[in-house]
């Protein structure tokens, strides 16, 4: 071979060589290049997810991370818990208070929420959730509202959280916490601290107290003219009924012949006798005269069947509830309304259109004691309680004043309602256990002028005060106020709707 060839073979063989190493050079750089990447995408991910668990372990993203917007404000997952809960222990109590051990029954404690009825289409959690939107909802709305008025709590609101947050500080002393922080997250959540809770109540209370301000607002603005025409929109719901009410059962009695058809044709034989009572006095004998023997007793008193100033809502009878509240309905009338088993007799007395002033008064009551062989309050027992109520009116002679008979209140009076100064504020009719002195209280009685009333074992010492106001005219404000109030939540709703984030599935 010559030398110039050997030269290019050379030259050949090492361009080849190059050409290899260059390309397992490149695969070996691609290589090391893929498991750096690798590497780092590791790295990354475990930095990623040991951020995440410092996170989640952390209050930040319980306090730090947006959970529900509500319009333009954002409320995080301890916010939210803070008002599901709330509502909760409200929720529980309450029932607690009504049915006692029973509560379980309806709301059990040791049981998942989502896993108990609330109704046929909600669980608990899902009412319980829908009331803490809400509550976010109006308390946003409010402090908004309250914002563009330049509207603050005063001194004295501002007090009461601090005293609700002196409150829980006992309760978790109570309750055997050593840090009340850690009480606080055992109530609300991961997140709760002093901080977040003052936060909250601060805008809770300031949603609440200028809820009451704009309320007040709005009532001072209604003239008496629009409170007329208000009521009479309503007054079917409010007018006050005085009627007669008697139950003549029909009693079966198989084993001497009597049926129920039978029975029933008697009992509507005595209820049309008791149709031809159009007074409480003939209506009161005539039940007396039919009732069964082993029942006269209760019938004994005319006022036995009176239902006197019922309230339309009171009136469970849906039947009994329409005849009654007929615009039409005049003194006299009368009715049988028929059921299963019997007829009730109804006699209409009279409608109160609830245009009378409120009454205020000062009362002392006095209990007749009962004879302790007898049982019964005796002549004696009467006498003694008399002496009583005669020491009293000395001593208010000697200073004719209402802070004197307020100090004789506070001194002698068995009622038992501990109030202060024997006072009655803003009494409607129907509210007093005693017809007497309700008759009386509401009679245009002067300021001052005492009565002395004995009602059923009891002595009552009264003493009337100015008047209120008007009770029909209370009754249209409060009600023209509570809609105008949710007129205006309802049309704020479009404006504030409620959203989730991906943090709010570490609510509840």
């Amino acid at each position: 071979m010559s030398a110039s060839r050997e030269k290019k073979k050379r030259f050949e063989e090492r361009g080849e060589g190059t050409e290899k190493r260059q390309v397992r050079a490149k695969e070996d750089f691609k290589s090391k290049k893929r498991r750096k990447l690798i590497t780092g995408i590791v790295a990354a991910v475990v930095v990623v997810l040991v951020v995440l668990m410092v996170i989640f372990n952390s209050n930040l993203f319980y306090t730090g991370v947006t959970a529900v917007k509500v319009g333009g404000t954002n409320y995080t997952t301890a916010d939210f818990n803070y008002e599901y809960f709330n509502t909760y222990y409200n929720t529980y109590t309450n029932m607690q208070n009504t049915y006692g051990s029973y509560a379980s029954m309806f709301l059990d404690p040791n049981q998942p929420l989502d896993k108990q009825q609330y109704s046929e289409t909600q669980t608990w959690e899902d009412y319980f959730e829908g009331q803490a939107f809400d509550q976010l909802q109006q308390m946003t709305v409010l402090n908004d509202m309250a914002d563009a008025e330049g509207w603050e709590l005063t001194a004295e609101q501002r007090a009461e959280i601090d005293a609700n947050i002196e409150g829980i500080k006992s309760a978790a002393a109570q309750s055997n916490y050593t840090d009340y922080r850690g009480y606080i997250r055992a109530l609300y959540g991961k997140g709760a601290t002093e901080k977040t809770l003052r936060k909250l109540l601060e805008r809770s209370y300031r949603a609440t107290y200028y809820s009451q301000y704009l309320t007040e607002k709005w009532q001072d603005s209604y003239t008496e003219a629009d409170l007329d025409e208000y009521y009479d929109t309503v007054s079917n719901d409010y007018d006050l009924i005085t009627f007669m009410a008697y139950t003549v059962n029909s009693e079966p009695d198989e084993e001497n012949g009597v049926d129920a058809a039978t029975a029933m044709e008697a009992a509507k034989a005595i209820a049309d006798e008791l149709m031809a009572a159009r007074d409480q006095a003939t209506f009161a004998d005539a039940v007396y005269r039919f009732a069964p023997e082993d029942q006269k007793a209760d019938y004994e008193k005319e006022d036995a069947c009176l239902h006197r100033y019922a309230a339309p809502a009171g009136i469970s009878n849906t039947e009994w509830r329409s005849w009654l509240t007929d615009p039409e309905r005049q003194a006299g009338d009368n009715t049988i309304v028929e059921f299963s088993t019997g007829y009730h007799v109804l006699l209409f007395l009279d409608r109160n259109d609830n245009s009378y002033e409120l009454a205020n008064f000062r009362g002392i009551t006095i209990n007749v004691e009962t004879d302790a062989e007898s049982g019964e309050i005796t002549d004696a027992t009467r006498a003694a309680a008399q002496e009583t109520v005669d020491a009293i009116l000395a001593a208010y002679e000697e200073d004719p004043t209402e802070e004197n008979f307020a100090a004789l209140a506070d001194q002698y009076d068995m009622s038992g309602e501990g109030r202060v100064g024997g006072l009655y504020e803003n009494v409607i009719l129907g509210q007093l256990a005693s017809p007497e002195v309700e008759d009386y209280v509401f009679s245009g009685a002067g300021v001052g002028e005492i009565s002395t009333i004995y009602s059923d074992g009891r002595f009552y010492i009264t003493y009337p005060l100015e008047n209120g106001e008007r009770y029909d005219r209370l009754i249209a404000k409060n009600l023209k106020a509570s809609k105008q109030y949710q007129d205006t939540m309802d049309a704020a709703e479009a404006s504030y709707p409620v959203n989730t984030t991906m943090a709010f599935r570490f609510a509840k």
